[in-house]
């Protein structure tokens, strides 16, 4: 008997460590209609502010330093910017998370977590159904008894992303370069003009 409840205690101990990491998985549901009014009306200028800058500050490098000069732009001001667009939303304090992520990211810090990955499995299928892209998308995000909420907008391939994430054989040996120090692990190159390249996510608190 003695020999057996060491196996025992080991077991309980394990099925209640599965239990709790069960417990501790995010449920993902759709907000209500009134719900979501509240989140995009915060959200959506938000994104829309964070694409523009960013826009505008890649526009600039690109004309002053070409796409390797743009290289910095992504890797140093975007950080940077993001978190200033961030701090100056409102109502102060209501958005706790900005950044932009992919399926196929060029920097590790911008991959999806679990629940940003069901909304990009939403935007990859509709595209490989050639299907249009919902022009938002929103979640209600129950974890740890919190709510919190997501809204997303897509990022689509222009011709000024081209120069940086498009077809490598076209890349300079400069920014062949400058891209392998600067991301070893690059997974953002081959798209097309029009090419879904991602999200802005917003992560929003509701008072």
């Amino acid at each position: 008997m003695n020999l057996l409840l060491p196996t025992f205690l080991a077991l309980l101990l394990f099925g209640v460590e599965r239990s709790s990491a069960q417990t501790t998985q995010p449920i993902v549901e759709q907000p209500t209609l009134a719900e979501s009014e509240r989140i995009r009306a915060i959200a959506k200028p938000v994104a829309q502010t964070l694409l523009t800058t960013i826009r505008e500050e890649l526009t600039r490098a690109l004309a002053k330093g070409g796409p390797v000069g743009a290289i910095s732009v992504c890797r140093i001001q975007a950080p940077a910017l993001t978190t200033e667009v961030r701090e100056r939303a409102r109502p102060p304090g209501a958005i706790f998370l900005l950044k932009r992520t992919s399926n196929r990211v060029r920097n590790p810090a911008d991959a999806p977590d679990p629940v940003e990955q069901q909304a990009l499995r939403i935007y990859l299928e509709a595209e490989s159904r050639h299907e249009p892209l919902p022009p938002d998308l929103l979640q209600k995000v129950v974890a740890e008894g919190k709510t919190t909420y997501r809204y997303y907008q897509p990022i689509r391939i222009t011709g000024l992303c081209l120069s940086c994430h498009g077809d490598p054989a076209s890349f300079s040996p400069d920014l062949k370069a400058a891209l392998r120090a600067s991301y070893p692990e690059d997974r953002a190159t081959g798209y097309k003009d029009g090419d879904f390249r991602g999200l802005v996510v917003v992560g929003v608190n509701l008072p």
